[in-house]
Order: structure tokens, then C-alpha cells, then sequence
């Protein structure tokens, strides 16, 4: 039978019976994915905590699930990466978040860039996204999903080493960028269109290296996805 996994809000204590009123948990549990009492369940905190368990209770209210095992998971030593991805077409920047939080993604920033046509996103759909990704792909923590900014307020807080995807004369190839890389990256990635002027100025300015992946023009969201597999199955 297969064991549900729900990302809660609280931290994970070594209780016989944990009590659950998040009305988002308990409405996915009961409404959508028709769970009843008897069903096997696990409920992760975000800090590599898991609780085992059986539900005992399944109302409007609340959610009483009976503790079977709590597994503290070990920590992988795992590179971090933050995506800086360039807001596109809903449809597009949605499955972004999916794939890159399925893949390990560690913090997603959406970015407003010269070329950005959509400058606003449904936050709470978004978080909806990444937690369910989260979920489904088995990730002990979940993804910090930041609210949309521009390149510059981007650049302002951005660890390095960082670098932005680009299919420009010159740029430096992406086995060779890697090879710097030790424990975390910043990656930005372009709209539909490509890097604006503009934009191309503000990395300059910034020193931020532009770095290519190949010869072959990607869309923006095949960009994302590509270089996450790259940067984190790469790194297993």
C-alpha cells in the first residue's frame, strides 16, 4: 500500500499520537486523495524528520495519525543550487517548478528580466506546486520559493560562485564552470526571446560570467530543467 507523504508545519516530536489541524494537509488527505482511518501515512517537518504512521482520525478539523516509526534521515552533503529562472507563461514557469523541486533544487527565485511579459505569479499556487512536487518525489525538505524580482535585487544577495545561461559568442562552456563549483551555485536563466541588453549590462557590471551548455538553442523552461539534471544527477 502506498504511504502518503505530507509536508507539515510544526516540528516532529517522539509522540504516540500527533494532532494535525492544517486545513490544507487534512483538505489534501480527506478530499482529494480519499484517505480514510487505517491508511498508512508519512508526515515530514522540513528538518530530515519522518513520522510513520497510521491515521486515527480524519474530520473537517482534524487529523490524528497513531506513530508506527519517526526516522531522523541522514544528511547528504549535497551541492545547493538556487535557480534564478526568468518568469515565462504560466503553463511553462509552473512545470519549472515542478521538475526543479522533483529534482533537488534547493531555492527558486523568480526573476524579472528586459524581455519578461508575465510580471506577476499566483504565489499560493506556486507554493502548492513545489510542496506537491516535493511530496511526491520523496524530498526529506521542501523548496524556499522566493517572490519575483528583478536581475539586479537578484544579484544583491546571491552566493557565488554564480553564473547566467547564455548561447552568446564567448561564453564559457559548462564542464568547464563546473569544475569551480564546490558546495553551491546561483544559475540564471533566461525568458522566451534570450538575455535583453540590458540584462547582458547588469551581469557585466556584476562580473557574472556567462556560460553555455551547448551549440543547440533551448527554450527557457527546457534551460531550467537542464541544467538542475545537469548540476544535481551529475553530482550523485
Amino acid at each position: 500500500m502506498k504511504h502518503h507523504r505530507f509536508f507539515i508545519s510544526q516540528p516532529i516530536a517522539d509522540k504516540h499520537i500527533f494532532t494535525l489541524s492544517d486545513e490544507k494537509v487534512i483538505h489534501q488527505a480527506r478530499n482529494v486523495l480519499r484517505l480514510k482511518k487505517g491508511d498508512p501515512v508519512i508526515l515530514l517537518d522540513g528538518l530530515n524528520t519522518e513520522f510513520h504512521g497510521t491515521i486515527t482520525m480524519l474530520t473537517k478539523q482534524l487529523m490524528k495519525v497513531s506513530q508506527n516509526e519517526i526516522k531522523k534521515l541522514e544528511v547528504k552533503d549535497k551541492l545547493e543550487v538556487h535557480l534564478f529562472a526568468s518568469l515565462i507563461k504560466k503553463d511553462n514557469f509552473e512545470w519549472v517548478l515542478q521538475k526543479a523541486t522533483e529534482l533537488g533544487v534547493s531555492r527558486i527565485t523568480p526573476v524579472l528580466s528586459e524581455r519578461t511579459v508575465k510580471l506577476k505569479m499566483n504565489m499560493d499556487r506556486a507554493d502548492k506546486i513545489v510542496l506537491e512536487a516535493a511530496e511526491q518525489s520523496g524530498r526529506a525538505d521542501t523548496v524556499f520559493l522566493d517572490e519575483p524580482i528583478t536581475i539586479k535585487e537578484a544579484l544583491s544577495f546571491c552566493e557565488t560562485p554564480v553564473m547566467a545561461l547564455h548561447t552568446k559568442e564567448g561564453s564559457e562552456p559548462f564542464n568547464k564552470f563546473v569544475e569551480t563549483i564546490d558546495k553551491n551555485v546561483s544559475v540564471f536563466v533566461g525568458p522566451e526571446g534570450g538575455w535583453g541588453v540590458k540584462d547582458e549590462q547588469i551581469f557585466i557590471a556584476k562580473k557574472v560570467p556567462f556560460v553555455t551548455m551547448g551549440n543547440q538553442i533551448l527554450r527557457a523552461e527546457t534551460a531550467s530543467v537542464a541544467v538542475a539534471s545537469l548540476l544535481l544527477l551529475g553530482k550523485e
